[in-house]
């Protein structure tokens, strides 16, 4: 069975939202850290280092940095303290990012990426170390040129965004260029990139049958018990094989509407009691479940009037009757 991986979104998968979301809903495998930001200094800011304090079961710490040393210094201490592997951003397109020769920046300077690797693998007593990367950043005639790279070094795994730097979120992704890294960078590779449902995902399968996993974001902030049923589904494929089209495709509709909808309301329910503890106030509360709420809001489409009275609530209780009159 493909693994199945929860990508790292800055700001909403938090180590609150992971907490709440292993309980509430399965099928991941691993869940990956927003960025921790790594510098020359070697000392990481109270927030940063919250993302990986208490450890947690199941879950990469995601670096962002320009150095390879600095890289290996942040995998070694991460590797103390329990974390087996450890991932390399090479994806995030941010301008003040990128202009800092970091994230899909590293991916503009081809000499200086090969660099940072040899930098990186100097080094001994590295956890391993996998990297999360995109085509290229102007062309995707350079997944060649990457893939060439990528090969020279033994990394656990190569998740791959089938978009270049320049395209950020936006088009298709190239399939083309993903299956050229994929062909000759010498290492697993993880497809990431536009999956939203279970249907998307046998989708990539089927083009793709031997990657080892895939990796989800926005999908699963839109449906958050997307990756137990793509599970739940294979399964069932694998022991009724004569009769899988008799299976709906997700649990919304196998369990009812009913008892999906009452575990997104407990789901959310504890996010907010959850994030009442920790943050400073009810406003940040709110607007950290309005965030999540842009996403959620998809998997209502007849509630678009209820979806504006979440957004436009100020304060708990309005914000709690908004999410009733949505989800019961």
């Amino acid at each position: 069975m493909t693994n199945i991986y929860f990508a790292p979104m800055e700001g909403i998968t938090t180590p609150t939202y992971r907490k709440v979301h292993r309980k509430y809903f399965g099928g991941i495998d691993k869940y990956f850290s927003p960025f921790i930001v790594v510098t020359s200094a070697h000392h990481l800011k109270k927030r940063e280092t919250r993302e990986y304090i208490p450890f947690e079961e199941n879950m990469v710490p995601q670096i962002l940095t320009a150095g390879g040393c600095d890289m290996a210094w942040a995998a070694k201490m991460l590797k103390n303290l329990g974390y087996g592997e450890v991932n390399l951003n090479l994806g995030c397109p941010a301008a003040t990012v990128v202009t800092k020769g970091k994230g899909s920046g590293l991916l503009r300077d081809k000499y200086k990426l090969e660099k940072f690797f040899e930098e990186l693998f100097s080094e001994s007593d590295l956890p391993e170390i996998s990297i999360k990367t995109r085509c290229g950043f102007v062309y995707h005639e350079e997944a060649e040129e990457l893939a060439k790279i990528y090969a020279k070094y033994p990394f656990k795994e190569i998740i791959v965004h089938p978009r270049i730097r320049e395209e950020y979120y936006q088009g298709s992704p190239n399939l083309e260029s993903f299956e050229i890294i994929k062909k000759k960078a010498n290492s697993p590779v993880v497809y990431n990139g536009d999956i939203y449902s279970v249907s998307g995902y046998e989708e990539i399968i089927k083009k793709f049958p031997d990657i080892s996993g895939v990796m989800i974001g926005r999908g699963l902030l839109i449906n958050p018990a997307l990756a137990e049923e793509i599970k739940e589904k294979e399964d069932y494929a694998n022991t009724n094989r004569e009769n899988t089209g008799s299976r709906m495709d997700n649990n919304r509709h196998n369990a009812g509407r009913g008892i999906y909808n009452q575990r997104i309301s407990d789901f959310m329910s504890e996010l907010y009691d959850e994030y009442m503890v920790i943050m400073s106030g009810e406003r940040d509360v709110l607007f950290k479940l309005k965030e999540l709420w842009t996403y959620l809001s998809k998997n209502y489409p007849d509630a678009a009037q209820e979806y504006k009275a979440v957004m436009k609530s100020k304060n708990g209780a309005e914000y709690k009757a908004a999410v009733r009159r949505i989800i019961g």
